[in-house]
């Protein structure tokens, strides 16, 4: 070997150790964002699951997204670096747009519902029919939407096993919203009276004027009538 030879192999060999270091290092931020992305949308199928329980929502999320991450994590078990690299980017984007949609539009059916929910609960102070507890335990979900601890309760992680937890949550919580409703209003349906308590859980204000004089008289023998305030139009 030449002295020419001697003296650029050790530059040679550190150059090599730092592009072995950097690729590593690249290796390592590419399945940490995999991880990352494959979370965010096992998190937003269980929402789904758990909507379509308690919510009774009929969302959509996109095979091609699912089939996207389920590409990606193959690509990383065959150490494919670099057509991971190439994807990863787009990858994320498709998924955290599953995860948008999905959440707006179970926002918005939570807003409805909650709103039926707190007049339940006003109405129920009044006539205490049902246990507030289940009526708070299906306001605080609707509120805070903290599902997480429901359904990763421990280190049991399996997917299957977290959907079906997601789904019995969502059919537990859908049960007791039903019970509830059907306890407070069932009393007053197929009379006078229903179309009024139906307004009631509505916030909706009630007119004088738009009342019969049957409903009057039934409302002024109920266990409403200290809860309604009638207005004149």
């Amino acid at each position: 070997m030449s002295t020419e030879q001697s003296e650029n192999l050790p530059d040679k060999n550190f150059e090599e150790s730092i592009e072995e270091i950097y690729q590593q290092y690249r290796h390592r931020q590419l399945a940490s964002r995999l991880e990352d992305i494959a979370e965010t949308m096992e998190e937003t199928i269980l929402q789904r699951i758990l909507a379509e329980e308690f919510l009774q929502t009929n969302l959509e999320i996109d095979e091609d997204a699912k089939q996207a991450v389920a590409e990606a994590r193959e690509l990383l078990e065959k150490d494919d670096f670099e057509a991971l690299g190439d994807r990863i980017d787009a990858l994320r984007s498709k998924v955290e747009d599953q995860k948008r949609r999905v959440s707006n539009e179970i926002h918005e059916i939570r807003i409805g519902m909650q709103s039926r929910v707190n007049g339940m609960r006003r109405l129920n102070e009044r006539v205490e029919r049902v246990s507030e507890v289940r009526l708070q335990a299906v306001h605080e979900l609707l509120s805070d939407w903290d599902w997480k601890g429901q359904v990763y309760r421990d280190d049991e992680w399996s997917f299957e096993r977290l959907k079906q937890r997601a789904a019995d949550y969502g059919k537990d919580m859908r049960e007791y919203f039903e019970e509830c409703r059907e306890e407070i209003f069932g009393p007053y349906v197929g009379t006078p009276l229903e179309p009024i308590v139906e307004g009631l859980l509505s916030d909706k204000q009630l007119f004088l004027d738009e009342l019969t004089d049957k409903q009057i008289d039934l409302l002024r023998d109920s266990d409403l009538e200290d809860y309604v305030e009638l207005s004149l139009s």
